[in-house]
């Protein structure tokens, strides 16, 4: 009659105790693994679901590699979100996908000449000393991957008056009136307002910048005849 594998291990203490740590090490290692596949809890049994790694301790931290700048600067393709202390400066830094950046670095103003070139980090700033125009950076509201400058003007080179003589808009319909407007871009919004009364139904439907230094306005005739358009309006660039 053959004998269990757990007969033996009983009737034989020598062979049981040498296998035990084994059986054991299975035992947590199987746990373990089962644990890991939804949240690990340190200091807690029930770490929180949304969590890979709950931490829970009221008299320690959590200390995260500390490396100098040249050792830093060496880890290869840093994954975006990276975290370390840079002892050389006594501070934290992070890959943001680009560079290492500070955590809770402030905002840098940059200066030159015309408009800038494709550098800083959001709520960053730029003067353009030659226009005087402010620039932010943020990003694109069509594409909000993509950092890119939006221009702000201080100065009121921002804001121009112009005048529209002659031109009718036909009964039920549009008619676009276009300005020259020096440094306007494609990522600049226009605002439009008339410095007169205008005729009833009239309406400016909207205003944008159509091209290279170039602002339109587009307005619609709401009645059944035609209406002249004589007076001037006040355009804003933002």
């Amino acid at each position: 009659m053959k004998k269990s594998l757990l007969y033996v291990f009983f009737q034989d203490k020598s062979s049981f105790i040498r296998v035990l740590p084994l059986v054991l090490f299975l035992v947590v290692a199987y746990a373990l693994s089962a644990h890991a596949q939804g949240s690990v809890g340190i200091g807690t049994a029930t770490p929180n679901a949304s969590a890979a790694l709950d931490v829970v301790s009221t008299s320690k931290g959590v200390l995260v590699p500390r490396l100098t700048v040249a050792q830093r600067n060496a880890i290869a393709s840093p994954a975006n979100g990276l975290l370390i202390y840079n002892s050389d400066a006594s501070k934290f830094n992070y890959w943001d996908g680009a560079k290492w950046a500070e955590v809770g670095e402030g905002l840098t103003w940059f200066t030159g000449q015309g408009v800038p070139a494709n550098m800083g980090k959001v709520n960053d700033l730029y003067l353009d000393e030659a226009s005087g125009d402010i620039y932010q950076r943020n990003y694109d509201s069509l594409n909000p991957l993509v950092l890119v400058w939006n221009r702000f003007n201080f100065n009121k080179n921002n804001k121009k008056q112009v005048a529209v003589s002659g031109a009718t808009v036909a009964a039920n319909g549009f008619s676009t009136q276009s300005f020259t407007f020096p440094g306007v871009g494609s990522s600049n919004a226009v605002l439009c307002s008339p410095a007169f009364d205008l005729p009833n139904g009239l309406v400016i439907s909207h205003a944008w910048v159509s091209g290279a230094n170039e602002v339109s306005v587009k307005f619609y005739n709401s009645t059944a005849a035609p209406i002249s358009i004589s007076g001037n309006f006040q355009l804003a660039i933002f």
